[in-house]
């Protein structure tokens, strides 16, 4: 795969999952992201420690959407980063 390619594909899942999870947020059902005292909100969505409870205004909604972006970028630079481990690693084993 390109490294376009990945970081489309690691954006896409970064900006499906905060919307999971924005959804979750929605419908109060935050919780069932969480078993055993860890909360996979945080793990799925670093940046999701931004959020404030007024999403109604101009301020939440820039942070809501920030929010998502940061959370984008990071699976984008996560993917990227692994892509390229693996490539080095294929490479190394190959000598």
């Amino acid at each position: 795969m390109t490294k376009r390619q990945v970081a489309i594909m690691a954006g896409v899942v970064g900006l499906i999952a905060s919307a999971v999870e924005l959804a979750l947020i929605r419908f109060g059902v935050l919780g069932v992201l969480r078993a055993d005292g860890i909360d996979f909100v945080h793990i799925l969505w670093p940046s999701s420690v931004m959020l404030i409870s007024r999403w109604c205004t101009v301020q939440g909604l820039l942070i809501t959407v920030s929010s998502i972006a940061i959370n984008c970028l990071l699976y984008v630079a996560i993917a990227l980063l692994l892509r390229a481990g693996v490539r080095l690693m294929v490479k190394l084993s190959r000598s």
